[in-house]
Order: C-alpha cells, then sequence, then structure tokens
C-alpha cells in the first residue's frame, strides 16, 4: 500500500521557555528541615491506661511481653513513653532494684537502683533521639527516689578484650547511648552490666 504525505512532520524548533531561579530564593530552600524535633516528643510517665499500647509497641519491637507483665512494671511509676502526634512510638520500662557494687550483682534486698530494660522504639523512629530521651527521663525518675544507680544488662555473651573497645566498634545504637552517657562495663556471669552512679 502507498501512502502519500502531503505536509512534512513538524520540523519547527520548539521555542523553549527556560527560567532561572533566583540564587536567594534558591538559597533559601536549601534549608535542612529535621524529621524530628526533641520539642516535637512528648514524655509521659506510663500509666495503668497506657499498657495496652506499650505493650503494641513492645511487640512490634519483638519483645515477648504481656499485659499483665508490663502492667507489673509499670506500677512501679518509673517507665515512660514518647509520644509524637499523640501516638505512642517508643517504650522505656524500668523497676526498682538493689546493685551491690562490690560484687557487681543485683541482689533482692533494699532498692538501691532502677533497672533499666531496652527501649522499645518503632523503626520509623529510630536514630532519632528517642532512646536517649528514655534514658534521662528514667535517670531523673530514679534520682528523684534516691536511687545511686542506674543498670542494664546488655547481653550475655562476653566480648573478647575491653568491653568499651567493643562497644566502640560493633556496639549497638544502644550500647553506644550508655558509652556517651557515661555508663562503665563490668564483665559478670550473667553477661555485661552497665552500670552508671547518679
Amino acid at each position: 500500500m502507498n501512502v502519500e504525505f502531503k505536509e512534512k512532520a513538524d520540523t519547527k524548533e520548539e521555542k523553549k521557555k527556560i527560567i532561572v531561579p533566583d540564587v536567594k530564593e534558591k538559597e533559601e530552600k536549601k534549608e535542612f528541615v529535621h524529621l524530628l524535633d526533641e520539642d516535637q516528643v512528648e514524655v509521659k510517665k506510663l500509666a495503668a491506661d497506657d499498657i495496652e499500647d506499650a505493650v503494641k509497641v513492645m511487640r512490634k519491637c519483638s519483645f515477648e511481653v504481656t499485659e499483665n507483665e508490663v502492667g507489673k512494671i509499670i506500677e512501679y511509676g518509673m517507665s515512660f513513653g514518647c509520644y509524637v502526634n499523640r501516638m505512642l512510638v517508643g517504650v522505656g520500662l524500668g523497676w526498682p532494684a538493689n546493685f551491690d557494687p562490690e560484687k557487681k550483682i543485683i541482689t533482692s534486698r533494699n532498692y538501691n537502683a532502677i533497672y533499666l530494660e531496652d527501649p522499645a522504639v518503632l523503626l520509623m523512629y529510630e536514630g532519632r533521639g528517642i532512646r536517649r530521651i528514655l534514658l534521662k527521663e528514667r535517670e531523673k525518675a530514679a534520682s528523684s527516689k534516691n536511687f545511686s544507680y542506674a543498670i542494664a544488662y546488655l547481653y550475655e555473651d562476653l566480648p573478647k578484650g575491653s568491653i568499651v573497645e567493643y562497644i566502640k566498634e560493633a556496639g549497638s545504637q544502644l550500647e553506644k547511648l550508655y558509652l556517651s552517657e557515661g555508663y562503665e562495663f563490668f564483665k559478670t556471669e550473667r553477661g555485661v552490666l552497665a552500670v552508671k552512679r547518679l
């Protein structure tokens, strides 16, 4: 089939309008916006009506907990939650304990320390200072009760060599947080114990 075209395809050059942005306007747009500022985070002492939400956050962070367990811990009044836009995004449980500084063990006598459970922080809010906020709030709660120590077990396996060097090289965010906040680390029968004098 022979088809003849009477007109050539449009070969005119299209005029393009180029808009050069004002340099000042461009510089203003470069300003970095923080996705989450500590001012946007509301910290609240957890209460009985927060148990269900706290358990949900902890389970999303792979904690195997029950509402009954979390409820008993919250009753001590040393557990906190971080909220963003009224949504619970981080949970830091704490409860009273007795730390023997000579033997580096936790006993069941008179309370002189707060035991810090690993904080549960939703993945979307990781790396944004939630752990530090929860740590500071629990330390303040312990200080208000005249406790002398904040303690936490990090892991059961004992690293070879210096614990501090191991944490600097291969530690988790939480371990590095404890290191930056002045915690000392001790090898014990139950694993590595992080201790801070309050």
